[in-house]
């Protein structure tokens, strides 16, 4: 199993005191396991995440599966009577470590298709792999840590 964890913020990006989040993972279609070949059906899966938005959640790797496999997973915000707010689906393939739902998001299948141009200034790596990275320092263009490089933070 991988783990997936996610940090679920209401719609204005605010703690979740007055929504209550639900997260759901679904295999797109049953699979086999390429070692083992363990069966894998398509039954969705739950999450509950904390007051502070946070959840963590345990999946099968989609890349140990013999047949093109993701999941597709659905957030919802819901108000304290159970009515939906607003919800958000995508994609993600789960590699073998896991990782974050922000750097395992395939949003292109939606609208307009996924930002591949966002661009982080900075010293340090970027905080996600999605990233277009310009290695310098944003407050002295001089400073000779800065390479000026610019990587594809993958």
């Amino acid at each position: 199993m991988a783990t997936v964890t996610g940090d679920l913020k209401d719609i204005g990006g605010a703690d979740m005191a007055d929504r209550n989040g639900v997260v759901y993972f679904t295999l797109n279609t049953g699979n086999i396991m390429a070692s083992g070949g363990g069966i894998r059906p398509d039954i969705q899966k739950k999450v509950t995440p904390g007051s502070d938005g946070k959840f963590s959640i345990n999946l099968e790797p989609t890349v140990s599966m013999l047949a093109e496999a993701w999941y597709t997973v659905r957030a919802e915000w819901l108000d304290n009577t159970g009515n939906l707010i607003s919800y958000l689906e995508f994609q993600i393939k789960v590699p073998s470590g896991g990782g974050t739902l922000s750097e395992l998001a395939d949003i292109s299948g939606t609208g307009s298709g996924a930002n591949q141009f966002i661009w982080w200034v900075g010293l340090t790596a970027p905080p996600s792999k999605r990233y277009l990275w310009l290695h310098m320092n944003p407050n002295d263009n001089t400073d000779p840590a800065g390479t000026g490089d610019v990587r594809q933070w993958r």
